[in-house]
Order: C-alpha cells, then structure tokens, then sequence
C-alpha cells in the first residue's frame, strides 16, 4: 500500500496518522524507516543535471569559426603542407582548450556555491527525540520543530503550541503565518492559506509543533517546482546569435575571396596548382583564428571581475549579455532595502512627543534623540511582549523569531532594556496571547517587583485603540500620528499596558481584560530601509537607459514610498497583482511602459512581468531569492539570484548569483557587461583590420602581377602570435568614461554593421597598401624575394601593433595616460616585437619561416611604412568628428 498522500491539507490530523501508519507519541521503528526509505528514496532535490567535462568541451568545439579552421587544416594536409596543417590545428587547440578552461572553472565555482549545507532535522522514533540528516527523513517521520528551525520536509501539523512560519521562500508573503492542528482546508485551498501544512525550505519563527512528513524530495511543494523549471530550456543568448552570424559571414566572404582570386589568377594564365594553394592561404587569411579564444578569454576575465564584485556569473555569454540589459526587475525586500525591520520612529502619547532613532538594520549601534526616561516603559512593554531573538554571527546581527518583533528588541537593546537583562531583574513571564492574524495583536503577562501582575500588549493601532481608555481628542491625534507614519512608508505598531492585573494569565482571561480597557503607551514606527548605495546606482542606472521595476509582494503604500526614496522613475501609479491576473500580457505589456512598481505580486505576476516585457523585446534581467522566483528567474535574459538569502532552487535557476544581494552589484555587473561588449568590439575590430591587411596585400599583389608578399606560415605567425596577444589585452581595457551615459546596445544589432566595416576597411587598407609599398620597394631595391617578403611581414606586423593605439579609445589615440591602467597591453605589445625578433634574426625561424635577418636601413624602411597608416587613421578620425561635429 502506497503512503503517499494527495492533498493531505484537505484530511484531518487523525486521518493522517492512519494512512500513515505511525503513532505521534512514539514515531517510527528503525526497521519501518529502512523500509520506507528503500520505497521511497531519499529526501532530497534532484539537482539540474550536471555539466560533464566533455559537454563542456564540445559546447566550446561546436563553433563555426572551429569548423572552418578544421577544414584549411585538412586541406593544408592534403595539400602535402604539414607545419601549416599543424599550425591550423594549434589555432583550433588554442580557442577550444581556453573556453573549455574558463567555463569548467565557472561551474566549479557554482556547484560549489549551491552545494547545500548539512541540515539536520529532529525526529521522533523508537519513543525518542534523535536528530538525523534531513535527507534521512521518510514519509511518516513525526518531526520536532521550534523557533528557528528549518522545515526540511513537507509535513501536516499534529500537536502544536503558538507555532508560525516564514514561507516568504514559497509564497513571497513576507509575513509569519499562523499554523495549527485544528484546521482542515478543502482540496482547492491555496498554499498560502493551508495553516495544517509546513513546507520543506520555509523556517519556524514563533512556538513549536509536532508534525507528521507527508512528502519528500521531488514530491514537496519545492521539488515540484524545482522539477517544472528543470526541463526548461534557456533561449540563445544575444552574444551567442551574433557570434553564430558573425562566423557564417566569415565563411561566406573567405569562400568568395578564395574563389575570386584563385579565378582571377587563373585568368592571368598562373598555375592551376600554384593559385589554389593561394586560395587556401587567403581563406586562412580572412579568417581571424584567435577569435573564439579571444572572446572567450574576454568573457572569462569579465565572469573574473564580477566575482571579485561579488557577482557570480555561471555561463560566459551571459556576462555580454548583461552589457545589453534594458530593464532591471528587482525585488524590494533585501535587495533594494536591507531586509532587516528597524525602529525609526517612537510617538509617546504622555509626552506628546516622537522621537527619532538612529541606526538601521539590526546592528544595535545609534541612539535614541533627545532620550527621555519616560520612554523606557514604552520601551520595556515592546520589548517583553516580543519572542525574537538578536544574535551575532562574527561581524553580523540577525534576528530568530519575527522580523517586526526584531525591530522592537534592537530598540531595546539601543536603550539597554534586554529582555535578559529584565527577565534576571525581577520580571518573569507567567503567560501569553499570540498574535494571530484575526485578533492583530500579541499579550504577554509578567509578574514583577513587589507581586505585581501586568500585561504588555502590542499589535495593530486600530485595533488597540478601540480598546483604549482614551478621550476622543487623544484618539484623534493618534490616528494623525499613525496616519502620518504610515505615508512615510512605515509599519506601526501600537504599544500598550495593563497594570495590577488581577485575573487569572490564561489566554481568555487576558483577551477579556483588553476588551476592559488598557493604557496605550505610545507607537513605534518600523520600516525596512533602503540599503545606503542603492539611490546612487538607481541614478546611475536610469542615465544608463536601464528601466528599474520594483517587484514586492508589500502593501502599495509601503512600495510607492520606497520607490520615492530611491529615486526610481514612473512611480505615479503601482500595479497590484490581482490587477495583473485580469489583464492580459499584451495590456500589462502597455502599462508597463509607464509604471515601474508592483505591489502584492505572486509568483506567477512576476513570470507575467518577463512576458509582457519580452513582447516588447527588452532585455530584462529578473531579480529573486524564492522557490516561487524560479520560473520568472528562468524565463528572463538574465535571472539573478540572491547568494545570501537565496534558496537552492532559485540559484538552480539563475544565470547569476550574487553573493552579496545587493542592487548595487547588479548595477556594477551591468557596467562591466558593457565594458566587455566594448573590449570585445576593439579585438573584433583590430582582428579583422589585421585580416584585411593580409588580404589586400595580396590581393593587389595578383592584380598587379607580383610575387605573392606573404606566405601562409608568415600569416598564420601573424595571426596566432603577433595579433593574439594584443588582442588578448584589450579585455583588461578599463571602460572608457562614458560607458554609463549610453543607451542600452540593440541585442538585434549586429556586432559587424556597415560603419563598422567601413571602419574596417579603411584601417585596414591603409595599413596593407604601406605593407605592399615596403614589399614593392624592396624588390624595386633588387632584394631577393624572402629579403622582401621579410620587410612585408615586418611592416605588416610592426603596421598592426601601432594599430593597435587607434583600437583602444573610440573618440581618441590611445597613446595617453590610460594606457598605464592595462600593464597587459604593454606587456604584450613588447613580446609581440621581441617575437617578431626572434623569427627575423634566428637561424631556426629563418629556415621554417623563410625571413631573412635585416639591417638598420631595412627597419627605417620598415617603420616608416608601418607609421604613416596610423597617422592617416588618426587624421581621418578627426576629420571626420569635425565634420559630424559641424553638421550637428
């Protein structure tokens, strides 16, 4: 008989424990245990399936450009060319083996971030409390749970005292939520609303219970989502469609250069022989060999640098694509505010006065201005009629039990009124009224000094103040200041007492003598700040053209004003989710335009969210920390999870991890995902100039009947040697001082367009027709044809490093002050000569590479010819900004 139980919601506590065959005073035998497990497995999530090695691999094999060396490889071989073959395939090696690295390091790094923690979870078996491995747990299991504990399996509450949870990670409610043993909900009731049920990842905050496992692993609310989004295939990225057009381009145009040379030489009567391996050398030449290993090199330093900013990127092109980003969907809580409520404001009603607090978070450090002793009853009643707990983790605080009931003992604690300290000083708890959701308020009752008996009480100010013996102008006045607190985007709390209580401390007894009156002490006005940088890289983002979205499952209110605070644009009007469950995606999708907060969202309003913004084809990355983020998380260009808080599922899901959960990161990951798509436009555009180089020379060279100027190994050491490294540095270029000031780059756009090509072109004209001159005027000079060909393939080289200066800044020659920011350019420029030294002046290279070693006179030549094209690029630039400059 099977144990598994659908919809156990919607059962009674006794129904349960006889389906389940267990008894909740003694739990399960060991050998039950073994043989449930063995039906039923372990209680664990079944991960993504991992990247093997070889996948790895093959992702970085399968490019176009890599099939394309493969072929002028085999060609090379066939063609009896063996040292050009093995050149071609070290090419293939080098761009293969570089992503291959980078990407395994990158999954390394991310398998080892969501490794999931040792849990352990306390059961009862055999009549005993044990603690075991959560993964050990079996359906049936009777578990323990007290404040502060993780849920670590789905399970039906039998026994429970005073018992909440946080489900924020299933649900997105931020709020605790009640649960109980006497509820029976129906088989269509909601998640959220099942107070039977506790979830495996949510947390107990309030009480404890004893509950029976209904479900584990895969079957858990959590694993079913987890397995929704596991099958769900990520679309191609923007970096990836252009470098996958980029290469198809490149092979159409080396096909047609080959073949119009190879015909127009035949044509001019040259050996049919001689004018295919020609042929084969301009294919060689129009293709750029190092660019798969340059972008992804470019990528992995980029993933580097984010990780160093706490932005952990899990896939290389991912991190381009952040560089294209046009809305960023962040949630508020912890992202754009610190996730820890904090006491800003105390409203004394005998004083008449409100008094600020300083300090935020839940760091006990600041003060409370212009302190009156007068407050410290106020004080006092907040902090006895709270269960939570402040605690310190190395240099961090953080609260066990309630969030809002944190806020009340860090203000304790910033007036050095602990519930320890008062608890070891005469006061001690006799009973308690939790709060629930219907009543809105929590009592506790204390005997103190001298036998006196007295009930604290906090909870909603409505609520309290229909219970207040108050005179109407007092009640007036404090709804003002509840009113006022409230716009400000605060979450108040009434504060009150009842002294010499008489009666007896059950719960009844207590809730009859609110009914009779109390005695309001004051207000406390709690709020979740906003985190200190997140106004600035809101500003920063928004002069990018990046559109903020605030997504939070908080009151309208408490949104707008947050929104307000941090300086978010298109905040006239928020968008609660039941607004969104009646629209469609097409008329979000025009709303969406003009308002950037959602309030009281769910998870499946924020994967409403990415679809409406992906039919407007924005690149949208989509912040979250939830099990229920998942599925928006996975449906983004960009999902981003929280390292932090996040949950397993959640990263699972993303494309980016913070480890920090900052907003700010988010912004700083943009920032360098531009850098990169600009670093990658530089090697792009100094690669293909060096290619045409090549190309043109020897084009004009069959045109106008001259030995060809450069052999296919010389092209080859210039592509594979003297251009990489170069190349190379300029991922280490710092971005240049207006990369924020721009408007996100079109996705669509392709990286090669027409200005792009022409820019192209007339550098690298310029640069061949001076490589040409040298090789003419040394056969002119009636140098033997490897002394000429020598000087061709110096000034070639010695032409692209120079260019090198017109790539590195766009408006301006990059022979200034930045270059000393890349000691990697430097360096590189420096080995590139030396190298081309070497296989100059060696005797080894002169064999293999047919140069010949050359005087001074030879290098002035040499140098001149290389210098003047970048002169002329230099001039052409400026001419043409003048001209752009007078025309605007």
């Amino acid at each position: 008989m099977s144990m598994k139980i659908e919809k156990p919601y919607a059962l009674t506590k006794d129904d349960i424990l006889k389906k389940l065959e267990v008894k909740i005073d003694s739990g399960l035998s060991e050998d039950e245990v073994a043989k449930r497990r063995a039906e039923y497995g372990e209680n664990v999530l079944e991960a993504r399936e991992k990247v093997s090695a070889l996948k790895i691999f093959m992702h970085n094999a399968n490019n176009i450009i890599v099939y394309l060396l493969i072929v002028a490889s085999g060609v090379s071989f066939a063609m009896d060319e063996p040292v050009e073959g093995s050149a071609v395939i070290v090419a293939i090696l080098i761009a293969v083996l570089s992503g291959f690295i980078s990407e395994y390091k990158a999954q390394k790094s991310v398998e080892s971030l969501q490794k999931m923690t040792r849990t352990v979870a306390k059961v009862r078996r055999n009549g005993k409390i044990m603690e075991v491995e959560s993964q050990h747990l079996v359906i049936g299991d009777v578990l323990y749970i007290e404040e502060g504990d993780l849920v670590t399996a789905d399970s039906y509450i039998i026994e429970d005292k005073n018992f909440a949870t946080i489900e924020s990670a299933l649900t997105g409610e931020s709020e605790s939520m009640d649960k109980t043993s006497d509820f029976v909900g129906e088989e269509d009731t909601s998640i959220g609303d099942r107070k039977n049920m506790v979830f495996t990842g949510t947390a107990a905050t309030r009480g404890n219970t004893y509950a029976v496992v209904t479900a584990i692993g895969m079957d858990t609310e959590i694993g079913k989502i987890s397995d929704m989004i596991r099958t769900d295939e990520k679309t191609i990225t923007p970096l990836e469609a252009q470098l996958n057009r980029l290469g198809k381009t490149l092979i159409l145009f080396s096909a047609i250069v080959a073949l119009a040379v190879t015909a127009l030489g035949i044509s001019y009567g040259e050996d049919l022989y001689a004018m295919i391996k020609i042929g084969i050398i301009l294919a060689i030449a129009s293709v750029p060999e190092a660019l798969p290993a340059v972008s992804t090199i470019t990528l992995a330093i980029g993933m580097k640098t984010m990780a160093s900013h706490n932005a952990l990127v899990k896939s290389l092109p991912a991190v381009e694509t952040l560089g294209s980003t046009t809305v960023i969907c962040t949630d508020k809580t912890g992202t754009l505010t610190e996730n820890q409520m904090t006491v800003k404001h105390i409203y004394h009603t005998s004083l008449d006065r409100t008094f600020e607090v300083e300090g935020d978070g839940y760091d006990p450090e600041g003060a409370i201005v212009d302190y009156d002793e007068a407050l410290e009853e106020l004080i006092i009643a907040g902090v006895l009629c709270s269960n939570a707990t402040l605690v310190k983790e190395e240099q961090d605080y953080k609260i066990i039990g309630d969030p809002t009931e944190g806020g009340l003992v860090v203000l304790g604690e910033k007036a050095s009124l602990t519930k320890d300290a008062l608890e070891n000083n005469g006061y001690k708890r006799i009973g308690e009224v939790p709060f629930n959701s219907t009543d809105k308020y929590m009592v506790t009752a204390y005997d103190i000094k001298d036998n006196e008996k007295r009930l604290f009480i906090k909870g909603a100010p409505d609520v309290l103040m229909k219970m207040a013996q108050a005179e109407q102008s007092d009640l007036d006045q404090w709804n003002k200041i509840n009113d006022d607190m409230t716009h400000e985007g605060m979450r108040v709390l009434a504060i009150a007492e009842i002294r010499n209580y008489q009666d007896a401390t059950d719960e009844a007894s207590m809730s009859k003598a609110l009914e009779q009156g109390l005695e309001i002490l004051g207000f406390v006005g709690i709020i979740d700040p906003p985190r200190e940088d997140v106004k600035e890289a809101i500003r920063v983002a928004q002069e990018a053209g990046i559109r903020v979205i605030m997504i939070t499952g908080d009151h309208p209110g408490t949104a707008s004003i947050i929104a307000q605070k941090i300086g978010m644009n298109n905040i006239d009007q928020v968008i609660t989710g039941k607004e969104m469950d009646l629209m469609s995606d097409e008329a979000l999708a025009e709303e969406i335009k003009t308002t950037s907060v959602f309030a009281r969202v769910s998870p499946e309003n924020k994967l409403q969210i990415v679809r409406a913004l992906n039919i407007d084809d924005e690149v949208t990355a989509m912040t979250g920390d939830g099990v229920n983020d998942a599925p928006a998380l996975n449906g983004a260009d960009i999902g981003i999870a929280m390292g932090i808080r996040g949950t397993e599922v959640a990263k699972e899901a993303s494309d980016m991890i913070l480890t920090d959960d900052r907003f700010s990161t988010i912004v700083d990951a943009v920032k360098e995902g531009r850098v990169i798509f600009d670093n990658m436009e530089k090697f792009i555009y100094f690669l293909f100039s060096c290619n045409v180089v090549e190309i043109l020379a020897i084009f004009l060279s069959i045109l106008f009947k001259l030995p060809i100027p450069i052999l296919a190994l010389q092209i080859l050491w210039l592509n594979l040697v003297v251009d990489v490294l170069p190349a190379m540095s300029f991922a280490w270029e710092t971005g240049e001082g207006d990369i924020m000031k721009r408007m996100p780059r079109d996705p669509k756009q392709a990286i090669v367009n027409k200005a792009f090509l022409a820019k192209i072109a007339v550098s690298g004209i310029l640069i061949g027709v001076g490589s040409l001159a040298a090789f003419a005027y040394g056969l002119s000079r009636g140098y033997d044809i490897d002394t000429a060909r020598t000087i061709a393939f110096a000034t070639m080289a010695f032409g692209q490093l120079f260019h090198v200066l017109n790539v590195r800044r766009q408006h301006t020659f990059g022979l200034d002050k930045s270059i000393l920011k890349n000691p990697f350019l430097i360096g590189a420029l420096a080995i590139a000569a030396s190298l081309m030294l070497l296989v100059i002046y060696l005797p080894f290279f002169n064999d293999v590479m047919y140069t010949k070693p050359l005087d001074a006179y030879k290098w002035w030549v040499i140098l001149l010819s290389a210098s003047v094209p970048t002169i002329l690029i230099q001039g052409y630039g400026i001419l043409k900004r003048r001209l752009q400059h007078s025309v605007s």
